[in-house]
Parts: structure tokens; C-alpha cells; sequence
């Protein structure tokens, strides 16, 4: 397996590529981003990063995990990080062994916004300018959203998006800076199609983000697919031992999400 670390941005340390790569190069596989959770706040959950790029490895991808910049970084710092990593797996296909036509994001919590925002604010100028890139460029082929943050409209995660406009108290936050950073109200002919799921005992991310943007999905005839789990808190990440946060943590009916959301991929 190439696994190696790949610093994305000279000027930030902190914004880096883990990669999980098969050794066998007879077939080209998919490629999958794994982007971690952690509130936008001081560390990306490795809960939700290396296991579940192995997770996707076994499964027939190439994968790797985004560490991008969290600590009161304000938007859009994150999404011209995942941008760059998106931009980077499809440079270096060839030596990654990737069609450079099918690179999907997956991402958790916080991270599932940052997924969800590949999807829906790829076009953002101030990304495409910072990049020096086209619209398009760095749009994913899809996203798998896990009980992510999506609205700060709604009742939400308000932690989330006062890390992400640099510390500003939830209720500072002009409103149209919440109408921005919502998913749900942005939804448009060129979003990525989106797998959402969410467990229904989540009691930190409220459940009512992920019914808005699939209901923004179905309304503008963008490919989705939902799922809702009855059981596990949040943050269940693979809802398994390979990942264990706590016992709770351990759901056999939402472990299926992973496989769910390859078989759904397929249909892309």
C-alpha cells in the first residue's frame, strides 16, 4: 500500500493528504476523500479518518484522509482545503491509479459540512480565485454526508459556525453569513449528487439539517439518496468496533451505511 503524507498549501503545515493507495495497479479504482469531523474546532476525529479510509479500501477504492485547517479558521479556508485536495488526487491520477472522472468525498459531522460544501459551494469565487482554478474544477463527482452540520438557519450545531466565521458568537453571526454557509439554500443545477444519513438518537446534531437538504435535493431533481438509522448518538463513524468511541457507538443497523453508500455510488 502507498501511504504517504502530502502537504497541500507551502504557507499552512496543517493542511495535508494521508493516503491509502492498493499496491495492485492492474485495475483503476475510484477515488474517495475522507474528510473528518470535529466542529470546526481544534482537531480533525481520527475516529472518522483512517478507519473509514480502510473501510473504503476493502471495498475497491483509493483513499485519502484531509486534514484541513480547523481553530477559528474562517470560511472559506476549509473548503480551498478540500478543493486542494480534490485538485491534487486529480493531477497525480495516474500515479494514484484513480479515474480522475470519479472522485468522491465522504465526511463527518463538521466534516460533512465541509463534504456537503465541496457539493453545493464548489463555484464559491473566493475558492476559485484563491486557487486560480475554473468552476468545475474541483466539484466531486458526489459526497456521502454522515450526520453532518448543515444549516445555521435552523436549529444546529451552533459551535460549528462560530468556529467557522473565526470565533464569532453563534448569535453575532450576520444573517447573511448563516444564509451562506446553509447548504440547504444552495442547491443548484450544477451540486454534486449526495448520499445523507443520520441516526435518529442523534442529540448533537439535530436531524433537521440532513431532512432540508435532501428536501432541497428532491426539489431541484438532483440525485440523493437518504437514510435515516434508529439507533446511535453522534458520531458513530463506522458504527463499529474499528472505530469505537464508546459502546453506545456500536449499531449493527447503521454499520450499513458504508456499503449502502458504495452500492449507491454505482449508480453514478
Amino acid at each position: 500500500m502507498l501511504n504517504e503524507r502530502i502537504y497541500l498549501d507551502a504557507e499552512n503545515a496543517d493542511v495535508y493528504l494521508d493516503t491509502y493507495v492498493a499496491d495492485n495497479m492492474n485495475a483503476v479504482r475510484d477515488a474517495m476523500l475522507v474528510i473528518p469531523g470535529g466542529g470546526y474546532s481544534q482537531v480533525c476525529s481520527d475516529r472518522e479518518g483512517e478507519p473509514v479510509a480502510l473501510a473504503y479500501q476493502a471495498r475497491g477504492y483509493n483513499t485519502f484522509v484531509l486534514h484541513y485547517r480547523v481553530d477559528k479558521r474562517e470560511y472559506p479556508a476549509q473548503l480551498t482545503d478540500a478543493s486542494r485536495a480534490i485538485l491534487h488526487i486529480k493531477k497525480n491520477a495516474k500515479k494514484y491509479n484513480v479515474n480522475p472522472e470519479r472522485i468522491f468525498a465522504v465526511g463527518f459531522s463538521a466534516g460533512g459540512h465541509l463534504a456537503g460544501s465541496l457539493a453545493v459551494l464548489h463555484s464559491d469565487p473566493e475558492v476559485l480565485s484563491a486557487l486560480g482554478i475554473t468552476e468545475g474544477e474541483n466539484r466531486p463527482t458526489g459526497v456521502i454526508m454522515a450526520y453532518p452540520v448543515v444549516s445555521a438557519v435552523l436549529p444546529t450545531h451552533e459551535g460549528s459556525f462560530e468556529h467557522l466565521t473565526g470565533g464569532t458568537p453563534f448569535n453575532e453571526i450576520p444573517k447573511e453569513i448563516k444564509e451562506k454557509l446553509s447548504l440547504e439554500l444552495h442547491v443548484g443545477a450544477n451540486t454534486s449528487p449526495a448520499f445523507i444519513w443520520h441516526t435518529a438518537c442523534d442529540k448533537l446534531v439535530p436531524i433537521n439539517g440532513s431532512l432540508a437538504l435532501m428536501q432541497a435535493y428532491v426539489d431541484k431533481g438532483i440525485a440523493v439518496m437518504g437514510a435515516l438509522y434508529p439507533y446511535g448518538p453522534h458520531g458513530v463513524s463506522l458504527a463499529n468496533s474499528m472505530s469505537l468511541g464508546s459502546l453506545d457507538m456500536i449499531q449493527p443497523i447503521a454499520e450499513g451505511w458504508v456499503d449502502a453508500s458504495v452500492e449507491w455510488m454505482k449508480t453514478l
